[in-house]
């Protein structure tokens, strides 16, 4: 087939429908799962960490966590005083999180929880206008606790005098 000066063969017009058919298919699915592409979300608890003066080494800062609780409607309980959080200052005043630490539930159960996130206040800014958010991760041995090795979350801080203090969303 002649178009033009163009030579069309069978093939690419086949090819030519195809990419046409599958741009429209691929556009129908994109809008099909555009009623569920906003994250819902739920609490998952409340944590308020303890924590001990900083050990300030330059550009990174540790610091420890020497207990702390966390509430929320599926769990609650302790944390030890054996975890921390080793932040790395970056030139752009932004800080980055990597924060580790053992919870307790009030049943007895051991949760070993991990985030990593990013702190930032504008120069000048209050701490209101602190953006501080992590992503905490969760493992365990326990059988009732399983089910939370398998979510994602979203932690916000909360600014807290001399704690760090979060509330953890799990994303539905």
């Amino acid at each position: 087939m002649v178009e033009g000066k163009r030579l069309i063969s069978r093939r690419s017009a086949a090819k030519s429908a195809a990419v046409a058919l599958g741009g429209a298919l691929l556009s129908a699915e994109l809008a099909a799962q555009d009623a569920n592409a906003t994250l819902r979300s739920e609490l998952l608890m409340d944590v308020v960490f303890d924590v001990a003066t900083p050990h300030n080494l330059g550009t990174r800062m540790i610091v420890p966590v020497t207990g702390g609780t966390f509430t929320g409607p599926k769990l609650k309980g302790t944390a030890f005083g054996n975890g921390g959080d080793w932040i790395t200052r970056r030139p752009d005043g932004a800080s980055l999180l990597n924060v580790r630490a053992t919870l307790k539930t009030d049943d007895e159960q051991l949760i070993y929880m991990t985030y990593d996130g990013i702190m930032y206040t504008p120069p000048g800014g209050k701490p209101t206008d602190m953006y501080w958010r992590t992503t905490p991760r969760f493992e365990t041995a326990s059988a009732k606790y399983e089910w939370i090795t398998r979510i994602v979350c979203v932690g916000i801080g909360v600014p807290t005098p001399g704690k760090a203090a979060y509330r953890v969303f799990q994303i539905l």
